[in-house]
């Protein structure tokens, strides 16, 4: 770069515009050779590696051990700055690539410095339409590379609070004036993030498209655009244009299961929107909600997964394993109690603690504060197991009924929740592409069922496939007591122990042994040792 041009962007000010985090270009050298020369990709953060996204992640509250001393009316305030607590973990980490790769990924086809880029784009735009095929472009000009995902997974698992910490790791907007010796002024708008509408009705969504972009940027695109009796299909097309126009790096829309009330084909129209926005303009789309979202993301638009080039991401409740050891171990330390006592991984506090939340971190969290508030209301001044189910009795009295259900898994009562539970697992896999690379976070990663079901190509010695000789009720069945598998049997009308034949033919054809080491090495039959710890509170 140039003096001149150095110095032309020294003078941009970098005050931020309303929310927005508001940067000027500086453009670093990249080591990717695909990204060089582009002014899009060399003014974006560096490529964080793995133990730098962890530090800038994580957020832990100020903590000072002698505020234990305090009144309890005090302290009663204290406990309350661990809801602002951050721990990154593994599927944190993951979500933190994807979003460097689509961003860059996204930016790569779509170099403004590039021969015909302008003329292609325009005619992108002009021929913008979400229902036709696009035409054919010059050779060497504009090709889209972008590719964005799915984020599914339980209420409460920190899917809005990841994403956006993650997205506020770049700044918003990059103004840019100069690029070498050439002139480029230009509002890079990095990123967007959008909710869907309550109703889901896509018109909402395409006017609060425009809203967010003009708080931002200080436009007035919805006064132009989105006035009187604008038309979905042209209020589609402007913002295709205005994503083009402030170069989006990527566009994510929260609480996508919204969609599904959108009456008269609005959410497949909106879908292809945005499946027309990731192949025509080259702008990468983020879709994120609920297990309820999964019939609005499989069946008819299963045309949308053909542009997920970062593999789906289907994110559960936690298991209980190292990394609850992890998050458990990070939360510990912001006691307020008197009588505060150290982590230890042995104790059975963690497992209470898990056993009461079932591995849904917000819970957790909150159940951690509750602990200590009940704490010192009693004057016990320390957390115990019975004081972690007393604060979860009273507090967690109209979650009591989905818990105990994922507890013991009791699927009769889960499939009444449609966004805690995956109902829909099995046709939502078989509908992806072939080569998707959709990766399971958290508890299902462990379910040899879920694995299973997850390898829709794979073969028995019987010759049929593993998806059609597996019941997901077999991972029930196998975690259930007694009771709770009498109450599954009568809501579903048939017989549990029917499942078993269907389970043990490929399980033992595959791995060739007996009925015993085949459930056993599948993690069907657990060692007593392991229940009978846990009955000890």
């Amino acid at each position: 770069m140039t003096q001149k041009a150095d110095q032309v962007q020294q003078q941009i000010p970098s005050s931020p515009a309303g929310a927005a985090w508001v940067v000027s270009a500086k453009y670093v050298e990249q080591v990717v050779s695909e990204y060089k020369g582009n002014p899009l990709i060399e003014a974006l953060p560096p490529v964080l590696t793995a133990e730098q996204a962890a530090e800038s992640l994580g957020h832990f509250p100020d903590y000072n051990e002698a505020l234990k001393r305090q009144p309890d009316h005090i302290r009663q305030h204290l406990v309350q700055t661990g809801m602002r607590f951050f721990q990154p973990l593994g599927v944190h980490l993951d979500l933190q690539r994807r979003f460097s790769n689509l961003i860059r990924i996204g930016y790569v086809a779509r170099n403004p410095f590039t021969s015909n880029y302008w003329r292609d784009m325009r005619l992108r735009q002009a021929s913008f339409d979400q229902y036709d095929d696009q035409p054919d472009f010059a050779p060497g000009g504009f090709e889209a590379l972008a590719a964005g995902f799915h984020l599914v997974g339980i209420s409460g698992v920190g899917k809005t609070v990841s994403v956006s910490r993650i997205l506020k790791l770049y700044p918003q907007i990059i103004r840019h004036s100069y690029f070498g010796d050439r002139a480029f002024t230009q509002a890079q708008l990095t990123w967007l993030k959008l909710d869907c509408p309550f109703d889901g009705n896509p018109r909402g969504l395409c006017i609060e498209f425009f809203k967010t972009v003009d708080r931002v940027l200080g436009t007035a695109y919805e006064r132009n655009y989105a006035k009187g009796r604008t038309i979905q299909d042209e209020l589609r097309s402007n913002m295709a244009t205005v994503a083009a126009n402030h170069h989006l790096g990527v566009l994510v829309i929260d609480e996508i299961q919204r969609l599904n009330l959108a009456k008269s084909g609005g959410a497949e129209r909106m879908l292809n929107f945005f499946t027309q926005l990731v192949n025509t303009i080259g702008v990468p789309v983020v879709l994120i909600g609920t297990y309820k979202a999964l019939p609005v993301l499989s069946g008819d638009f299963s045309q949308m997964r053909r542009g997920t080039g970062q593999g789906d991401l289907i994110w559960d409740r936690m298991a209980r394993d190292d990394q609850w050891q992890l998050f458990v171990e990070s939360l510990w330390r912001f006691q307020y109690l008197r009588h505060a006592s150290p982590f230890e991984k042995s104790s059975k506090l963690v497992d209470v603690l898990y056993d009461e939340t079932q591995g849904i971190t917000d819970l957790a969290v909150k159940l951690f504060m509750f602990a200590q508030e009940r704490a010192i209301e009693s004057g016990g001044e320390k957390i115990t197991a019975d004081v972690i189910r007393s604060a979860a009795r009273d507090k967690f009295g109209m979650l009591r009924r989905v818990l105990q259900a994922l507890k013991v898994g009791e699927k009769g009562a889960l499939e009444t929740y449609e966004d805690v539970y995956p109902t829909l697992f099995k046709d939502y896999l078989r509908a992806l592409p072939e080569g998707s690379g959709v990766h399971v976070a958290g508890k299902l990663d462990s379910s040899p069922v879920m694995q299973l079901i997850a390898q829709p190509d794979a073969e028995v010695n019987t010759g049929t496939p593993v998806e059609e000789a597996i019941q997901p009720t077999l991972y029930v069945a196998a975690k259930a007591t007694r009771e709770s598998a009498r109450q599954a049997r009568k809501a579903q009308g048939t017989a549990i122990e029917g499942s078993l034949p269907l389970v043990l033919r490929p399980l033992v054809g595959k791995h060739n042994t007996t009925t015993y080491d085949a459930l056993k090495g599948a993690g069907f039959i657990r060692p007593a040792r392991e229940f009978i710890e846990r009955q000890v509170f």
